[in-house]
């Protein structure tokens, strides 16, 4: 079940013997896609760093502390962008933190569509009411005025960027994005390709971290 507003999530618990820790968002993304192409599941990881981590207040454990019961464990959603190859061929790829489309380098200059997972991107809070097993991703798509980039990266850091005109804000299991032009997608801040179509969408309860 995923949680609702008011219910505590997670409960203190060992990371299981024999499972996986992973350091980084990505790293945690690429165990659970080869369980996936393996036929099996992922069952639950050991979180020691990454974007994730941090939103949840970077717990100062390390993995002999996750092993011997000091973690707490957390189910989580997973997040996954399904791109639209043409002829009926799709890719997915899956994320833990966030995915980005659009212009790295310069957020809202031109459309960008952010799917957060957890709250930040590095230091942006870019997820501000984003929560990683709510069944939900948070979704902003738009841009903003030139004259008003710079001031929206400001903003990031705390969230403050919206709401604002240019910036159409959603909460929601999946969302579906088209563009004439491609758009640069990354998961977890690695480049995954670019597309015109594609869609985001939130893979409730598909694992549990131990942090």
């Amino acid at each position: 079940m995923t949680i609702r507003r008011g219910q505590e999530w997670g409960a203190p618990g060992a990371l299981a013997e024999g499972a996986p820790v992973a350091r980084t968002d990505g790293e945690v993304a690429d165990l659970a896609a080869a369980a996936i192409a393996e036929g099996t599941t992922l069952a639950e990881v050991g979180l020691l760093g990454g974007d994730l981590h941090a939103a949840l207040g970077s717990p100062p454990h390390d993995e002999a502390d996750l092993r011997a019961g000091r973690g707490v464990r957390l189910p989580i959603d997973l997040g996954e962008v399904v791109v639209d190859r043409g002829d009926g061929l799709v890719a997915r790829h899956l994320f833990l933190a966030h995915a980005v489309a659009g212009e790295g380098r310069r957020r809202w200059a031109r459309r960008t569509v952010v799917a957060m997972n957890g709250t930040h991107l590095g230091a942006a809070d870019l997820g501000p009411r984003a929560h990683p097993n709510d069944g939900l991703l948070d979704i902003t798509d738009g841009r903003v005025p030139r004259s008003q980039v710079r001031a929206a990266a400001r903003r990031e850091a705390t969230g403050s960027h919206l709401p604002h005109p240019g910036i159409v804000e959603r909460r929601t299991a999946s969302y579906e994005v088209l563009d004439e032009r491609e758009m640069p997608i990354r998961v977890d801040g690695r480049l995954i390709g670019a597309a015109t179509h594609f869609e985001f969408r939130c893979l409730p309860d598909a694992l549990v971290i131990v942090v």
